[in-house]
């Protein structure tokens, strides 16, 4: 590296929990760019990653490490003014049914625009990715060809592979270190759509407890952060939901649980399916309003979440009634059928 030696770098990180030191702002900005650019050893990069975990990453870290990361994306795709919003999903194996997708759908037919982002891992057949390519959804396009899509069908799907090379070479360098690194929470904010409006999941403890006040260091106008399964941004029916809300001027925690809602619970056993081909065939079903239960209030709950980050309702509980008819009217079909016979 140039103006911050490697050296120096590890120097102030790796000296353990009492006697480490955070980076400031520019450190943080000038290591991620000679990891992004490969003037980083792997050896280096690991004992970055381990050296930061044990210290405990600050905000600021966070929040110079993303920005860093997201100067090698390519120019922003939309304007402000589209109210996109940016929802990463980085399960790499889904354990559970998911409701993200029938969600997306209800909230792209009540005008609000989904750009997902996420990996396909080699060694996984069931995550995000592979939901929407069994639904016949387009999942391998480039930026500029993925824009397009959210332009004219109001969703869109990016495979980090093709929209940041070195951070999924990365993630996958980060699994293999056998612990949670800062390449966990980055590529959660690399926000390729240069969004505003954001839906985060986030499963490791500390880096849930800050990505709240990272996200507004980073210019969210409204963001909702939750511990999801799995770490997908997925309000749970199941248990009590850790999240924080961000807006510009405030970060603010609190916890939700599906009787907040007027909502009933459900169990795990209700979220259980044995292949992509079964889930598929349940969110078609849902979609086409021929589905009844907990899945079904699942995917409204998640929608009308969607809606309220969207700007498309005063609240979560406002944007249920407003989700569910856009499901039982059949715009919500429509809107999947749209995306998914776009050519």
């Amino acid at each position: 590296m140039h103006a911050v030696p490697i050296a120096e770098i590890l120097g102030k990180v790796i000296q353990g929990p009492r006697d480490s030191k955070d980076l400031t702002w520019c450190e943080a900005k000038a290591v991620m760019k000679g990891v992004v650019e490969g003037r980083v050893a792997p050896f280096q990069i690991g004992a970055l990653a381990v050296g930061l975990r044990i210290k405990i990453e600050s905000v600021t870290e966070l929040a110079a490490l993303a920005s860093a990361a997201r100067d090698y994306l390519s120019a922003p795709p939309f304007s402000d003014d589209i109210g996109l919003l940016d929802v990463p999903t980085y399960a790499r194996e889904r354990t559970a049914r998911s409701m993200l997708v029938p969600a997306a759908m209800i909230a792209v037919a009540c005008d609000v625009p989904v750009l997902m982002h996420g990996c396909e891992a080699r060694d996984s057949s069931w995550n995000t990715g592979s939901i929407l390519q069994a639904l016949g959804i387009q999942i391998a396009g480039h930026l500029g060809v993925v824009s397009d899509m959210v332009r004219k069908t109001g969703f869109g799907y990016l495979d980090i592979a093709l929209f940041h090379p070195p951070m999924n070479r990365y993630l996958e360098f980060a699994d293999e270190l056998g612990c949670a690194s800062f390449f966990h929470p980055i590529v959660r904010l690399l926000n390729p759509g240069r969004a505003k409006r954001h839906l985060i999941g986030m499963s490791a403890g500390s880096y849930f407890d800050k990505l709240g006040e990272t996200l507004r260091m980073l210019g969210c106008d409204h963001g909702l952060v939750v511990q999801g399964q799995d770490g997908e941004p997925e309000l749970s029916m199941i248990r009590l939901l850790r999240a924080f809300e961000v807006n510009e001027s405030m970060n603010r925690p609190y916890s939700m649980r599906p009787a907040d809602f007027a909502l009933p619970s459900g169990k795990a056993c209700d979220f259980m399916v044995e292949s992509v081909q079964e889930e598929v065939s349940g969110i078609e079903r849902l979609l086409q309003n021929k589905a009844t239960g907990i899945f079904v209030d699942g995917a409204v709950l998640n929608a009308a979440t969607m809606l309220y980050l969207g700007g498309k309702a005063s609240t979560i509980q406002e944007g249920i009634p407003v989700a569910r008819e856009a499901l039982q009217s059949g715009a919500a079909q429509e809107a999947f059928v749209k995306i998914r016979d776009l050519k």
